[in-house]
């Protein structure tokens, strides 16, 4: 196996100090900006993907580092595992920290690849690839904002300029963005047990790509679900991980992972890192990151230690604290990354849309960040209220009661993945999605109830017989992604709590919604009756093997989810 004599180290692209830095774009924008920094960002993907599968450097390794083929990158020592054997934390602290050096790798070697083939091109056009390669940097896909996959995922063939002798030429290429075929080491079992099957998928038949996948996404509330994650949160552990009680940013990101692709292998944390979705995802999981730095620095980060789950070289029950190792991920040869040292993104080498901090105070990044969060993702109560102080000047805070469902569950007695669905009746108010990783633990989750009962409409209304009706009406049904319902008496420590909560709008885009108080209700376990037909759920797709819940050797043709 290719492995360099030192460790490669993760520095994030160089930018000379003091001087502007690359933002990341959405992919979006770059698609529709075409020009120098689109050809050279296809073209790099394509070129990492030519680099042979035993090179640490190229595609295949960069992105089996998520999971499997359960191998040591980057000479960062061997396996120690009692458990899942990937890299990835979830459902921990470490969530949010270890994915921002995953991506960063990803970033540098995009533009390392990029300054590569740019000082390729003619003359007459070096300079402006040069300068292109330079700017280029990972770009995000934000599914809130705009809850549909990105069009640029969609064609099967894309037009990109080469070089040709003095010119360019205009070639087409199968689209990076659309398909990964996995290298015929892999699917020999080089690497130890692998899928056999030769590539990511995407929403097989009877479903189709992109439709199916939008679908599922527009039945969702992905807006509101960020912003209340941004919002309502008050804490780091709240804000980044399902192993801790709140609206957290990993609770929302494993809804993408089960609609983003239909299911297959995105769905799954051992093969999801390959799909071309994954570092698209993830970039706008640390832009969402990102801003919460902003808006609240004092819950930046986590604090304190805690014992942390199986990774590929770590035990569970190791004690995990800020500045505990973030491996495969050297910072300088022999160094590590930890989440301190990842903890901003200043020196890293990119950033987002609002927090330019070489030339801005951190206060001016906290009220920028805010009125964009404000301008993207506000919904509800929140926006209402905006728009009317933009009309008419009056006194009026806007408060309104709002209506959250918490929940908490052992994922070891649930089949992973499935979905919680919750329901009004028969109403869908939202689903919680538990994942195969991580295998032990309680998973915890919130979203508000706003479908079901609307903050705007029932201002004024007494709040104890909006919960009462609430509480009688509120029925609950577990699902596999195959459509199989699991009884609820098969999850018996499934625990579902109501809330209200009285939260005043933010009187402007400079300032956040603030709650107040908050009252709590155990509500009773029903299981939904008759035929419900969760968004995102593909029937059929039961497929040609079996799940592998993670640290199991063996690898069979994977599961249609």
């Amino acid at each position: 196996m290719a492995l360099a004599a030192t460790n490669y180290p993760i520095t994030g692209v160089k930018v000379a100090s003091g001087s502007a830095v690359p933002l990341r774009l959405n992919i979006n924008t770059l698609q529709a900006n075409g020009g120098p920094m689109w050809d050279l960002y296809i073209r790099s993907i394509i070129d990492m993907r030519s680099l042979d599968a035993t090179d640490q450097l190229g595609y295949f390794q960069v992105a089996g580092i998520h999971g499997r083929p359960y191998i040591q990158w980057n000479g960062a020592g061997g396996e120690t595992s009692n458990g899942w054997e990937g890299y990835c934390p979830h459902g921990e602290n470490l969530f949010l920290t270890w994915h921002r050096p995953y991506v960063m790798l990803w970033e540098q070697r995009l533009v390392e690849t990029a300054t590569k083939l740019a000082n390729q091109y003619p003359s007459a056009y070096r300079s402006q690839y040069l300068t292109a390669a330079k700017n280029l940097r990972a770009p995000f896909w934000d599914w809130a904002a705009s809850p549909t996959v990105p069009a640029a995922t969609v064609p099967t063939k894309l037009s990109v300029k080469a070089p040709n002798g003095s010119g360019l030429k205009t070639i087409s290429v199968e689209n990076p963005l659309r398909y990964y075929h996995f290298p015929t080491k892999a699917l020999n079992q080089q690497f130890g047990s692998f899928s056999k099957d030769p590539q990511i998928y995407k929403c097989r038949a009877p479903s189709s790509y992109p439709a199916a996948a939008n679908k599922a996404m527009a039945a969702r509330s992905y807006k509101s679900w960020v912003y209340d994650a941004l919002t309502r949160s008050t804490t780091f552990n709240e804000f980044a991980s399902t192993g801790s009680s709140g609206i957290s940013l990993e609770q929302i990101h494993n809804a993408i992972h089960w609609d983003g692709s239909c299911g297959y292998q995105f769905l799954d944390a051992d093969y999801s890192g390959f799909d071309p979705l994954f570092m698209l995802h993830h970039a706008n999981v640390d832009r969402i990151w990102a801003y919460w730095q902003a808006m609240k620095p004092s819950q930046a980060l986590f604090s304190g230690s805690y014992s942390g789950g199986a990774r590929y070289s770590t035990p569970s029950g190791t004690s995990i604290s800020t500045g505990s190792p973030l491996k495969p991920f050297f910072s300088s040869p022999g160094k590590f990354h930890t989440s301190n040292s990842v903890k901003s993104i200043k020196g890293l080498g990119y950033a987002y849309e609002a927090l330019e901090y070489w030339k801005k105070s951190d206060s001016q990044m906290k009220t920028d960040a805010t009125a964009l969060i404000n301008k993207l993702y506000a919904t509800g109560a929140a926006l209402h209220h905006l728009k009317k102080r933009e009309d008419v000047n009056d006194n009026d805070d806007g408060q309104t009661t709002r209506y959250f469902a918490h929940i908490k569950v052992n994922v070891e007695e649930l089949e992973r993945p499935c979905a919680i669905g919750l329901y009004a009746n028969v109403t869908s108010v939202g689903n919680f999605f538990v994942l195969k990783q991580p295998q032990t633990g309680f998973y915890y989750g919130q979203f508000s109830l706003d479908k079901a009962a609307d903050p705007v409409d029932l201002r004024g209304e007494n709040s104890t017989g909006v919960v009462d009706d609430l509480l009688s009406s509120l029925r609950i049904e577990i699902r596999k992604h195959d459509g199989t319902v699991i009884p609820l008496t098969d999850v018996p420590s499934l625990q579902i709590e109501l809330e209200n909560v009285e939260v005043v709008p933010p009187p402007t885009e400079n300032h956040l919604p603030v709650y107040k108080g908050g009252r709590r209700h155990r509500a009773p376990k029903k299981q939904a009756t008759g035929h419900f037909t969760p968004p995102g759920v593909a029937y059929g797709h039961k497929g040609h093997g079996h799940g592998h819940n993670g640290g199991h050797k063996e690898a069979q043709g994977h599961p249609y989810y």
